[in-house]
């Protein structure tokens, strides 16, 4: 008998000791909530296409410890929220692996990772379906036109006379003026079919010493730019931290008030920047993409006026060809003039030409 009683009392011990083991283990249910790149309590580790993805946030929820709703907020461009259900767990120690996929007319998202107490872990791959804009595209010219045409934005001294600068006579003139400039920056852009935007440019940087350095051709990072077209037109997202990551910015102290300022540029970085494309074919019998912002958009863009005005400084100016005279523009005056400008503008396209890289 007391064997008997013995026997039973180390199964009751090994019984109790292994539903103590599970009562304290922790399960799915209990990582439930919203986990953020900026979190100290839940920590979001983001990837997107394999690079890191910061200032985005995303929602984990599981009823039944086997599978777990994942909303990924912001993540996918185009996408306020992207909601995979049904995603299940798979449990290895403490941790909880997942791996899931969600497609529709548009894309396919695809997704793995894992979650433990205080970290979600994942790594997002977006395959868009192909669109006119999905290659590279060699920077070629820049285009402008700019209606009415007789609007007064400064006016020059040509010697014998002074001149006015009108919307007309700027439209006419910016683009060759800007064309050279960026040709020195700009060599082509890559619209990915993952929804990146990537540019190769030149990073070399001028020094007193070597105010002309050879060029330093680099490609930008990931999920800096993306993009998404709808309806024919391309939606450009901008996330500005991880541009603010790139250039090394303390993101402290940033102010999330009701600034207008801020405020016209947190509707466009959450609803993105609507950008028109027209693509043809070049009299070479190559693919030619003019893509421009039009008067909708820039009136809107009204507010950042004097953000820019006051990083501009008051004797900068450009260099335009005036009559066989080669003279000085100011720039401050026409950024001044052109709330008024904007007001009565009809028609506006500023955009860039490219061609198909070969």
């Amino acid at each position: 008998m007391s064997n008997k009683l013995l026997l039973l009392l180390i199964l009751g011990v090994v019984f109790f000791s292994a539903c103590s083991d599970d009562d304290d283990k922790d399960s799915p249910k209990d990582f439930n909530g919203t986990y953020s790149t900026t979190s100290t309590d839940r920590v979001l580790d983001l990837k997107y296409s394999d690079a890191v993805f910061i200032g985005k946030s995303v929602d984990f929820n599981s009823t039944d410890n086997k599978s777990a709703t994942l909303k990924l907020q912001g993540v996918v461009p185009g996408e306020s929220e992207t909601v995979l259900s049904g995603v299940s767990l798979v449990a290895s120690g403490s941790t909880y692996t997942f791996s899931a996929e969600d497609k529709n007319d548009s894309r396919t998202v695809t997704l793995e990772g894992s979650i433990v107490k205080g970290k979600l872990t994942v790594n997002v791959s977006v395959k868009f379906a192909q669109n006119e804009l999905m290659k590279t595209w060699d920077f070629s010219a820049v285009k402008m036109s700019w209606a009415p045409h007789d609007y007064p934005l400064t006016e020059v001294d040509l010697g014998f006379t002074k001149m006015k600068i009108t919307t007309g006579l700027l439209a006419t003139m910016a683009p060759t003026m800007l064309a050279k400039e960026l040709m020195n920056y700009l060599q082509n852009v890559t619209f990915r079919e993952d929804g990146n935007i990537v540019a190769t440019y030149n990073a070399a940087t001028a020094t007193e010493e070597n105010p002309e350095p050879e060029a330093d051709w680099q490609t930008s990072p990931l999920n800096l730019a993306q993009y998404c077209v709808k309806d024919g037109v391309c939606y450009v997202f901008l996330s500005l931290d991880m541009i603010m990551r790139q250039v090394d910015m303390d993101q402290e102290g940033r102010s999330t008030g009701t600034d207008p300022i801020l405020g016209a540029i947190e509707q466009l970085l959450t609803n993105g920047i609507p950008v028109h494309f027209e693509k043809t074919v070049g009299t070479d019998g190559k693919d030619a993409l003019y893509v421009y912002l039009d008067e909708v958009l820039l009136k809107q863009l009204g507010p950042l006026l004097p953000m820019v005005e006051g990083l501009i400084p008051e004797d900068m100016a450009f260099e335009a060809s005036i009559l066989g005279k080669t003279i000085s523009v100011p720039i401050g005056p026409i950024l001044e003039n052109l709330p008024g400008a904007l007001e009565v503008t009809t028609a506006m396209q500023v955009g860039l030409q490219f061609k198909g890289a070969e």
